[in-house]
């Protein structure tokens, strides 16, 4: 599944000329061809024959077509820069893919074409030129050459090198196959990783891994584990559920993460206990931050506990909410932190941990409670249309505006909660909630203004309406015109 199909080919027209392949000159006397006009090509002229290859070797019938959505192809690279060979080679006599033009075979017995070629070798094919400087800088300035290397780091790579396992990835099994064939005559092309259609761009990476990661069947293999637990397969449908995957796939944000941002591109691996808070920290850096300055991130480690992923998961994340704190039903804390004496906590979590969190959270309840007051007020005051100044430390400053501070603050005590420390989250929570009673007082004031206002007018109309009444019986006694 993992072949290059063309180097099956070539392969293939290797073994018909074996027995007559001409001595050739050593390798220090030759010099690298010039790539010949794609006329000249002889690789596309033989496998693009299609009166050469029928029933199961039709998979060897390879045209200019089925290659021409490939980046490489279109870069101007041909099957000899892959491949190695000699694409000049007009004979089949002359062996177009002789060992001694430096052809690179995808089996470690060249000539034993019955067995499919090996991932490894598909995996060193891309090696020889993209962990190659001096090659890479033709088409980039300041290109990456370490996916080779950090793809022997990999799971996949570790388990290829360790088992040659052909079901592991490889690099095509993520970024495609350069071209289809006439057995496999579906689109296929290795895309820059920017293009929209590209099996790797942002939107399509979990969908990529998925093809192997949600496959209950090829996951069930007793040897795929980490940690000595299996890998499971449930990660991609945990994955689509998250609000990174709504973030990204719903609302368009490509800097949500998927995959690669907490396991690593070629280098991919699950994030070990001690990293995890570092995966998350990426993209959560304040939070991450604050963790790492706390007693219960080191428990955390001690305990082989997965940090960030011990509340709030590792695939299946959820937008947070103040539920999450406390010792509720619905709280995380209760997990660990006993509810009452002489009840006892797990991995040691104390009943003064768990004081703070229902402390936490009734602070928290209170400033939404009051932010949710001050709305009201606003929203009350606009609908009688009653004008709203500025609080009074800036009266021309709009007053719901204003109010977005009293969130910043409440948002800001959420983040420091990680900090697991009561002062810092205590006196963010007291600006939130000032900041609302400010508003509040402001909206109310216009709310009394306007009950003034009312009650002002009905005592108005209460002498306008005697002198309309004296006038209506003063008219009444005048004589009739005539």
């Amino acid at each position: 599944m993992y072949a290059v199909l063309l180097a099956a080919s070539v392969d293939a027209v290797a073994a018909l000329a074996a027995d007559k392949k001409a001595p050739s000159k050593p390798a220090a006397e030759k010099k690298a061809p010039a790539k010949p006009p794609e006329r000249e090509n002889q690789c596309i002229v033989c496998h693009g024959d299609t009166d050469l290859w029928d029933d199961d070797r039709r998979r060897l019938y390879v045209t200019v077509k089925d290659l021409a959505g490939d980046i490489h192809w279109q870069k101007g690279l041909r099957c000899q820069d892959c491949h190695g060979g000699n694409a000049r080679a007009a004979d089949i006599k002359e062996v177009p893919h002789a060992e001694e033009d430096g052809f690179r075979s995808l089996r470690s017995q060249p000539k034993d074409y019955a067995k499919p070629p090996e991932p490894a070798k598909a995996v060193e094919l891309c090696g020889n030129c993209h962990a190659n400087i001096d090659f890479m800088r033709h088409y980039n300035p300041s290109p990456r050459v370490d996916q080779l290397r950090e793809y022997w780091t990999s799971g996949h790579g570790q388990r290829l090198k360790e088992t040659g396992d052909p079901n592991v990835a490889t690099c095509v099994s993520c970024h495609g196959k350069p071209h289809g064939s006439g057995l496999d005559t579906a689109k296929h092309a290795v895309r820059p990783v920017a293009d929209l259609a590209s099996p790797v761009y942002r939107t399509h990476v979990a969908e990529t891994c998925a093809k192997c990661h949600a496959d209950a069947k090829l996951m069930a293999n007793p040897a795929y584990t980490f940690r000595g637990s299996p890998i499971g397969h449930q990660q991609y449908a945990q994955w689509q559920n998250s609000v990174h995957a709504e973030a990204l796939l719903k609302k368009g944000d490509l800097s949500a993460p998927t995959c690669n941002n907490c396991h690593g591109n070629h280098g991919a691996l699950p994030p070990q206990v001690g990293s995890v808070a570092n995966a998350c920290g990426a993209c959560h850096g304040k939070a991450a931050t604050l963790f790492a300055d706390t007693v219960m991130k080191h428990r955390f480690e001690k305990l082989e506990l997965p940090g960030c992923a011990e509340c709030h998961e590792k695939h299946a994340i959820v937008k947070p909410t103040d539920e999450m704190l406390g010792m509720g039903g619905g709280a995380f804390c209760v997990k660990c932190h006993p509810k009452e004496e002489p009840q006892k906590g797990q991995f040691g979590a104390t009943i003064a941990g768990a004081e703070t969190a229902r402390s936490l959270r009734a602070d928290l309840d209170n400033l939404d409670q009051a932010i949710g007051d001050a709305k009201a007020a606003i929203a009350e005051a606009e609908r009688l249309g009653m004008p709203l100044p500025g609080p009074p430390s800036d009266l021309n400053l709009d007053l719901a505006l204003y109010l977005r501070k009293a969130f910043d603050s409440q948002t800001n005590a959420r983040v420091l909660i990680h900090g697991f420390k009561l002062p810092p989250v205590e006196a963010s929570l007291k600006e939130g909630r000032e900041i609302a009673a400010e508003v509040q007082q402001v909206a109310e004031g216009a709310l009394r203004e306007y009950d003034s206002r009312r009650i002002w007018l009905a005592a108005s109309l209460a002498p306008i309406l005697l002198v309309i009444l004296v006038l209506v019986l003063y008219i009444r006694t005048l004589p009739p015109s005539r």
